[in-house]
């Protein structure tokens, strides 16, 4: 078994049809979350719990390259006064069909943030809308 590191990794952003892959990424963060209902009934000693909604959100940075089209995709949506959702796919591993989580997202937020002697970063957060798909 092989571990895998961030050279195996891509971030994608759908433009029109297609996912067009973004060329620098320092990081990319994925959080599927999944709420706890209580299900305990008067009289019981135990609390009990059940799946409630799920909800996937994520983060990262990317690096600021004027001439990458996935970078620009990424600026340009939020910029937008679109309401349309974007596709997001982060590959885990671009050697294997496993480790591909795919869905539509809402871009909510992001920048630039620029230092003296430092690259210009550009930090992201999404939110995704309904189920993603994929394999880890």
């Amino acid at each position: 078994m092989a571990v895998k590191t961030g050279a195996t990794a891509q971030l994608q952003i759908k433009s029109g049809a297609s996912y067009i892959t973004v060329a620098k990424v320092r990081d990319i963060t994925l959080n599927f979350n999944r709420d706890a209902l209580e299900t305990t009934g008067i009289g019981e000693k135990d609390r009990t719990y059940a799946y409630g909604i799920r909800g996937t959100s994520g983060s990262g940075t990317l690096l600021y390259d004027s001439t990458d089209s996935g970078t620009q995709e990424v600026l340009n949506h939020i910029l937008s006064d679109a309401e349309t959702l974007s596709g997001v796919k982060i590959v885990l591993d671009t050697g294997s069909s496993n480790g591909t989580i795919t869905g539509d997202a809402l871009i909510t937020a992001t920048g630039a943030s620029v230092s003296v002697g430092d690259l210009i970063s550009v930090p992201i957060s999404f939110s995704m809308s309904g189920k993603p798909t994929g394999t880890f």
